[in-house]
């Protein structure tokens, strides 16, 4: 009688793992009509109602709104990042009884202002103020002006639009400035990564880039794609990560991407308006396989044999190599995670015990020796 006891190989664990401000835009746009390029972008811009060309405190050259509303509307040929307005000569005391208010529209939508400017000094104006509504006002009896008025956000059109609240107001001079980005990290090209823990998960360089003199490529690990910068694992200056335990967990899907932006301190400025993200390469590093056995009845006869369940953990196909007690190996293949085979005792082989022992395990994806 002999009974077969068993190794077994490649174990899983389970790990449980536990806007600031930006600086004003700098791309000033001055055209009242049409399409003009405006340093990397398209501008189109529209005029409605009264649209003039005056300048005050080196504010302009856009003036809507005298007597009768009028409104601009600025279409960008690719989205931007944000804009920047300086405005001058709202007002609530002339001609008398007069009062005016300006209102922002991006992407179609009415955006209400939160942050105020900056001072102008602008002929002894008084600070503009925020309406209870959002809108930009003069306080009680002044002309009201303010700068660098920065609003951050994907913009694909706005509308810049002077309202009367009272009278007929002389109008308000404005100025609108984008933030237009050259900087670009350009696209990766490779198919999904599947891997095993141990294996460096890279990708090829990033290509089409184009930096600006101040900025930084680098390369970023991340988890979520709704969240690329919240979610960053790691960055590297090169396209290559290794799986870390302590943070990532296995059979979990990670992306690779490169991305440029201001070099601050040997890193990209995360908070900079023109940081750019390239596409994302998914990765996943997949467990090692792993097999148990287990047999109905361990004793077996000389010249009889024995049917063992095979168990595994992983990724189908599975192929085993196994050894009986010092015998040559055997190979076996699996189409799924459990599969039976045979294990025979040759007439003449001495009593006691023997070990079925598991020496080479590979599924779609790893190999465990």
């Amino acid at each position: 009688m002999y009974n077969i006891s068993f190794i077994v190989i490649c174990f899983i664990t389970t790990l449980i793992l536990p806007k600031s401000l930006q600086a004003q835009c700098l791309n000033k746009v001055s055209h009242f009509n049409g399409t003009e390029t405006v340093n990397c972008v398209d501008v189109t811009v529209t005029p409605a109602g009264t649209v003039l060309n005056a300048n005050s405190c080196i504010m302009g050259p856009y003036r809507i709104g005298q007597f009768v509303g009028g409104s601009l509307t600025f279409d960008f040929s690719e989205t931007i990042t944000g804009v920047t307005i300086d405005v001058t000569s709202i007002n609530t005391n002339f001609p008398i009884g007069a009062s005016e208010e300006l209102a922002v529209f991006i992407n179609g939508a009415f955006y209400p202002i939160t942050q105020p400017g900056v001072s102008a000094n602008c002929l002894n104006q008084q600070d503009a103020e925020i309406s209870g509504t959002g809108t930009i006002v003069a306080c009680d009896g002044c002309l009201g002006s303010w700068k660098d008025i920065t609003i951050i956000e994907p913009i694909n059109t706005i509308t810049i639009e002077a309202r009367f609240i009272s009278g007929f107001p002389g109008g308000m001079i404005f100025s609108l400035y984008i933030c237009c980005c050259e900087t670009d990290a350009g696209e990766i090209t490779s198919n999904p990564l599947s891997l095993c823990p141990d294996d460096i998960a890279t990708v090829p360089d990033a290509q089409q880039t184009n930096l600006e003199a101040d900025d930084l490529l680098q390369y970023i690990l991340f988890s979520d794609l709704n969240d690329t910068l919240g979610s960053i694992i790691s960055t590297s200056n090169t396209p290559s990560f290794l799986f870390t335990p302590a943070t990532m967990q296995l059979g979990t899907s990670y992306y690779i991407a490169a991305i440029a932006g201001n070099n601050v301190g040997g890193n990209v400025d995360l908070t900079e308006t023109c940081l750019d993200i390239s596409n994302a390469i998914e990765v996943i590093w997949n467990p090692y396989p792993s097999v148990t056995f287990s047999v109905s009845d361990p004793d077996v006869c000389a010249g009889n044999c024995t049917d063992v369940t095979a168990t595994f953990i992983g990724t189908p196909p599975f192929s085993l190599s196994y050894i009986i007690s010092g015998n040559p190996p055997t190979n076996v293949s699996f189409t799924g995670n459990t599969g039976i085979f045979q294990v025979c005792v040759d007439v003449d082989t001495p009593a006691g015990n023997l070990v079925l022992q598991a020496t080479s395990l590979v599924d779609a994806y790893c190999t465990c020796n």
